[in-house]
């Protein structure tokens, strides 16, 4: 049974906590919250079942509306600036921001990912549109992160591909998906059947890698057939790829099915979508928490484990409220951002020291490409990683609180 407008509400109050709660909107925002879980266990209730046997989508809309820590809310001064618009908060909306971003993935489309001086042009572009972008923001006493859904989702993907070798990465994996889906067209010529049977055009500027809710959406009817994979995969292996060509040309299967779940429920994923996030992210300019500073945090875990050898790098919180990924480093700006989610004193200290410790071992290990892929988790970080006091503890506890988001 799906519970119709739950999956909305959810991103309603995720968006709302990433700008942050104006103070004059924090009780009605608290009533929204209760009423939206209220309502959904009455229909539960009615149907005779328990929210935790909600297909997935409403069962995570619902778990991540549990978990909003009601009592302390990111809140901003309701006199920022930001009258004027719903909800108390301006909203700015980039005109044909869609078009912009197709344009750029109709280029990407046609790289050979060998083609280094191209994408370091490509790369200017995306530069000089965002900076338009930003520049738009501050002309009007704002930031991307008051951008609207849509263009705050676009700029963020623009800037994404700006970030290390981002870029390079997107466009292997939408090289290596076009060449799958050919492959697999040409070797399965003769017994095309249900969707695959209505690939009538194909060509290389059919299949795009972009942030979405879905793990992958296609639309193969038309003259213009279009294949969209969600922009987590581009870190995905070749077998991950080919089970969502398979999926879509034949239908699922178990097997795919359980590859491409799989992968989503990856670190990697996560980690890549909150890159993502963190492009437009309204991050704190402080260490310092409710409950912990970050410079602390870091000194007591560069002592313990590093003998105070690791350079210290930008620390700050994130209103980022993800289920999978709770800190990240970012190794361009050399920076660590930490989820409010962990800034609690119902949490052991060890957690937030071990996923501290988790990312200044990314800056220590970095990373490495391997045929088209990036690794970051590689068998040494592993090692590593294990070697935290409370390893298996930490672990224990970041997937409660991760069922709970």
């Amino acid at each position: 049974m799906r519970i119709r407008g739950l999956v909305k509400a959810s991103n309603r109050v995720r968006d709302q906590l990433k700008i942050g709660i104006p103070t004059h909107e924090v009780s009605s925002f608290q009533q929204y919250v209760k009423g939206t879980l209220q309502a959904t266990e009455q229909i539960c209730a009615r149907a005779g079942i328990q929210p935790c046997q909600l297909p997935v989508p409403s069962r995570n809309a619902y778990q991540f509306l549990t978990g909003v820590d009601l009592k302390h809310l990111p809140i901003v001064e309701s006199n920022s600036g930001m009258q004027g618009a719903p909800n108390g908060h301006m909203e700015i909306s980039i005109r044909q921001i869609r078009r912009q971003q197709q344009s750029f993935q109709r280029q990407i489309a046609g790289l050979n990912p060998l083609e280094t001086k191209i994408e370091r042009l490509l790369i200017k572009q995306l530069e000089q549109r965002t900076a338009k972008i930003e520049q738009l923001c501050a002309d009007q006493g704002a930031t991307p992160a008051n951008l609207t859904q849509q263009s705050k989702t676009v700029y963020g993907w623009m800037k994404f591909l700006q970030h290390e070798d981002h870029l390079h990465l997107h466009a292997s994996a939408v090289y290596r998906a076009t060449d799958l889906l050919k492959r697999t067209l040409a070797n399965q010529k003769h017994s095309l059947e249900g969707s695959a049977s209505r690939v009538s055009s194909l060509n290389d500027r059919m299949i795009e890698f972009t942030p979405m809710a879905a793990l992958y959406r296609c639309r193969l009817r038309g003259p213009q057939p279009t294949i969209k994979i969600n922009e987590g995969f581009i870190l995905a292996n070749t077998d991950v790829i080919q089970a969502i060509v398979d999926s879509i040309l034949w239908g699922k299967t178990p097997k795919t099915s359980t590859l491409i779940k799989e992968y989503s429920l990856s670190e990697d994923f996560s980690e890549l979508l909150l890159a993502l996030d963190l492009m437009v992210d309204d991050l704190g300019n402080t260490a310092q928490g409710n409950v912990y500073n970050l410079d602390d945090v870091f000194v007591s875990v560069n002592q313990a484990y590093f003998n105070l050898r690791v350079g210290k790098p930008r620390l700050c919180w994130s209103k980022v409220y993800s289920n999978r990924k709770f800190g990240h480093y970012e190794p361009s700006c050399d920076r660590v951002v930490m989820s409010l989610s962990l800034d609690s004193d119902k949490l052991p200290n060890y957690v937030i020291e071990f996923v501290m410790y988790h990312e200044l071992l990314h800056k220590v290990h970095g990373g490495r490409t391997q045929n088209g892929c990036r690794r970051v988790h590689t068998s040494e970080f592993r090692r590593d990683e294990q070697q935290f006091k409370y390893y298996s503890q930490a672990q224990q506890h970041l997937e409660r609180l991760a069922q709970m988001l």
